[in-house]
């Protein structure tokens, strides 16, 4: 299957412009027959003895219409091989391996294949380089975060990509299997005429079931491509976070750039860098407007154009305009009790001395 060839199953998206923000949109999907896909499934499921669970529709007066002429998709239940193979993998969560070499071997990509599928991205962005100036370290390139915490964040970041890069590479090697069983299966029409006709009704039937089971398989394989790629923005918010909470930004800052777009070339992006950038100018900008318009030179401009109505007179503030005046704690009668003699007597708010006893004469 060839990249170049428009009818071939392609999994790449290619990019638009580089100067748009987004530089990789998204292709829709073809349609997808779910009818098709619950009657082969069934007939898998039946030839295998393996029993399928549906979902009960309900009756609904408003849907039933469309209830009726859409097919519901049947659960498949876990295949015990399948179970078998996967409990190898839950021995040692941390310690395991994200991938075997087995399969990293097989499903090994080409140079050719994009950056973000084929190996790690290096976290060149203004969100590192603040993480590390907060820090202060010295370490530029693929080196960790600083910060302990974030150091363990930013290695799951990494399995969790590495995993999803080679579900990706297997969904497409999936799909072109497929793609190639499907020319396989319309090769063999032509064979159905040479048989004999008692036979030829029955090879019919076999070639289209193959046919169906193909472009099933394709759809499956581009279900897995979709699924992985999702899986890429986990590792990508993961690895985002690990930044993140080092840089020193507020948190409602980081949780929207932890929601901007991915570009498949850095972790952060272009979009983060200008995002940034905006926001210190914003900020630049409120801090010298608040200068202009702080408590302090309001209150001394007011005192000193103002204060002739607006005929351009100007007058002096005085002690009494500029400095407010405090009333003591015994002048505002605060102290309802006062120290008099070893206790405290009630008083009217103002301060009385204590009286000296006089010697009777």
């Amino acid at each position: 299957m060839s990249q170049d060839d428009p009818d071939a199953w392609d999994l790449y998206d290619a990019p638009v412009s580089d100067n748009s923000p987004d530089c990789y949109p998204a292709r829709p999907s073809p349609p997808e027959d779910s009818t098709a896909y619950t009657q082969v499934v069934s007939r898998a499921a039946a030839f295998h003895n393996v029993t399928l669970h549906a979902e009960p529709i309900e009756d609904d007066f408003l849907f039933n219409t469309l209830s009726s002429t859409h097919s519901q998709y049947q659960s498949l239940p876990k295949l015990p091989g399948m179970l078998k193979h996967s409990k190898q993998a839950f021995q040692e969560p941390v310690k395991g391996k994200a991938i075997t070499p087995r399969v990293e071997k097989k499903y090994k990509p080409p140079p050719t294949d994009p950056v973000y599928i084929t190996q790690q991205l290096t976290p060149d962005s203004v969100v590192v380089g603040a993480a590390r100036k907060r820090a202060k370290s010295h370490t530029s390139g693929d080196a960790p975060p600083p910060d302990k915490e974030s150091r363990k964040f930013d290695a799951a970041g990494k399995r969790v990509a590495a995993q999803a890069a080679n579900q990706w590479r297997i969904a497409n090697s999936q799909a072109l299997l497929a793609r190639y069983d499907t020319a396989h299966w319309d090769e063999m029409q032509h064979f159905i005429e040479h048989l004999p006709q008692e036979f030829q009704k029955r090879a019919q039937q076999v070639v289209e079931e193959g046919q169906s089971i193909s472009n099933n398989q394709i759809q499956s394989a581009m279900d897995a491509a979709d699924t992985a790629a999702r899986t890429v923005n986990t590792a990508v918010t993961i690895r985002r976070h690990a930044w993140l909470r080092t840089s020193g930004f507020k948190p409602e800052i980081q949780q929207a750039m932890l929601n901007m777009p991915f570009n498949r070339q850095q972790w952060f992006g272009p979009e983060v860098d200008t995002a940034i950038e905006k926001l210190k100018k914003d900020t630049d900008t409120a801090k010298a407007m608040g200068a202009l318009y702080s408590p302090q030179s309001r209150g001394t401009f007011c005192n000193t154009q103002f204060r002739g109505g607006f005929r351009g007179q100007t007058t002096e503030p005085t002690t009494s305009q500029t400095r407010p005046t405090y009333q003591s704690q015994y002048q505002r009668g605060s102290f309802r009790g006062q120290y008099r003699g070893g206790q405290f007597q009630k008083s009217r708010g103002k301060f009385q001395s204590p009286k000296t006893p006089q010697n009777k004469q």
